[in-house]
């Protein structure tokens, strides 16, 4: 291990077999095929690539996602697809809408109060407690792609599970990533949820993640049709 400055990050030689994640906010793991970034809470353990590269004499990680809980299940999902749904078909405008999945015994959905616009969604209070228990955040972006802009990419600094729906008015889609601290890595949605039937996966491989390097928020604020049809 590497002395680090910080009693809160951790930056680690990477061996095999890998040693466990130390009780830190997050480590740094080098590794022969690049830099990976490690956390681990009480129900998600994550480690995702910041950089590929070569580093000789060192041996290869692979991005892994461990889960100590079952996946959401469908009736929740299909819960926050039916209040996203109707968020879309407000009569003053489409609307976007947050979610909060958390986990004790069993996973719960926490809808809380929430400013709504046309192109964004917040809490109104920063501070809810179904945040601080949240380990799947999903918010909706109606009609839009289920992509995330970068202001998602500027709010969702925590360590959990990120979702995003979209494509209402033809086939819903969600797309799902795991963040730590302000680092992606995009996850099948299988891997996290039980979708509802009518909701694709938008999952993009990592291969393909050129196809996210356009002006995502161009995309998003193109002109759509706001006329739900549901």
């Amino acid at each position: 291990m590497i002395q680090s400055i910080s009693p809160f990050i951790k930056h680690v030689i990477a061996t095999d077999p890998l040693p466990p994640p130390q009780p830190t906010l997050y480590e740094y793991l080098f590794a022969g095929n690049g830099i990976y970034i490690r956390a681990q809470r009480k129900e998600l353990t994550a480690c995702i690539p910041l950089l590929h590269t070569t580093i000789h004499g060192l041996p290869n990680v692979t991005p892994s996602l461990s889960l100590a809980c079952p996946r959401i299940p469908e009736g929740i999902m299909t819960d926050i697809l039916a209040h996203a749904l109707t968020a879309w078909a407000d009569p003053t405008g489409p609307k976007e809408a947050l979610f909060h999945c958390g986990y004790d015994t069993d996973w719960s959905l926490s809808i809380p109060e929430q400013i709504r616009t046309s192109v964004s969604v917040r809490c109104t209070d920063p501070f809810t407690p179904s945040y601080a228990k949240c380990l799947v955040e999903i918010h909706s972006h109606h009609e839009m792609p289920p992509l995330f802009s970068s202001t998602d990419n500027q709010d969702e600094t925590g360590f959990r599970i990120f979702g995003v729906l979209g494509h209402f008015g033809r086939e819903p889609q969600i797309l799902f990533r795991i963040g730590i601290y302000g680092h992606f890595f995009y996850i099948p949605a299988e891997s996290i949820a039980e979708l509802p039937q009518g909701v694709s996966d938008g999952f993009l491989p990592l291969h393909d993640k050129e196809r996210m390097s356009g002006d995502i928020d161009e995309l998003l604020n193109e002109d759509v049709d706001h006329n739900p049809a549901l």
